[in-house]
């Protein structure tokens, strides 16, 4: 199994750092933030990367090269904006994947890899979303499960208080994309959302440290935490 890793956003929300940057490539603790993200996949059992790039391309295949950790690495380059479901669905079709660990360039989650890809190449789930508890869920939005670890909701993000977030981190079977062609799609609000019931959608609640650097509040801190670490 390959890890797709999603590179392609704009990082509007980080202004003048990103004006000239992909957001996966800002420096922190004096590394691309991208170099941690692919640290920590590189412990799991995965035989490849394939990061999806978009906005300066370029940029990410001339620091990240062609290998990393002893493992191959691809590029899955849109030629225009197709959001993160159709980032996912593109990399899979370029690189013929029936199922992917897929991860955001801008979140590090130091959770178990192999405890959550276990037995996900022979179960039923259509997808498999790492969750984490959080103290106060409004920035993100919060992850329903039934007591079977079935998804059953995503709440509004805006909502105060502790609960189960997801945490950009997940297990992908092809198949569930494919009807959406090849056309730009949010995988949060157009696919996982919907909880189709054809696709059903299993939620792991892993621990660990947890960093989604996506505005300047975050990026800070975890500047200060990876220098620490």
């Amino acid at each position: 199994m390959k890890a797709i890793i999603l590179c392609g956003g704009l990082g509007t929300r980080l202004g003048e750092l990103t004006q000239h940057t992909p957001k996966p490539l800002i420096n922190v603790a004096g590394r691309p933030f991208l170099a941690y993200v692919m640290d920590k996949l590189s412990t799991a059992d995965i035989d490849g990367f394939v990061l999806a790039t978009g906005y300066h391309a370029v940029k990410v295949s001339d620091i990240i090269k062609s290998t990393w950790q002893d493992r191959s690495v691809q590029y899955s380059i849109e030629d225009r904006p197709l959001g993160t479901g159709g980032a996912v669905r593109l990399a899979m079709e370029n690189f013929n994947l029936d199922s992917a660990l897929v991860a955001n360039g801008d979140t590090l989650f130091d959770c178990d890899l192999h405890s959550m890809m276990n037995g996900f190449e022979g179960s039923p789930w259509a997808t498999r979303l790492a969750l984490r508890q959080m103290e106060n869920c409004k920035r993100y939005g919060r992850v329903q499960l039934s007591k079977d670890t079935r998804v059953i909701g995503f709440g509004e993000k805006g909502h105060a208080g502790s609960g189960l977030i997801n945490a950009g981190l997940f297990l992908q079977r092809r198949s569930a994309l494919d009807s959406f062609g090849n056309q730009p799609f949010s995988f949060e609000t157009d696919y996982l959302a919907k909880l189709d019931p054809v696709w059903p959608i299993q939620g792991v609640v892993e621990e660990g440290y947890f960093v989604d650097m996506g505005i300047p509040e975050d990026l800070e801190q975890a500047r200060k935490d990876l220098m620490n670490r």
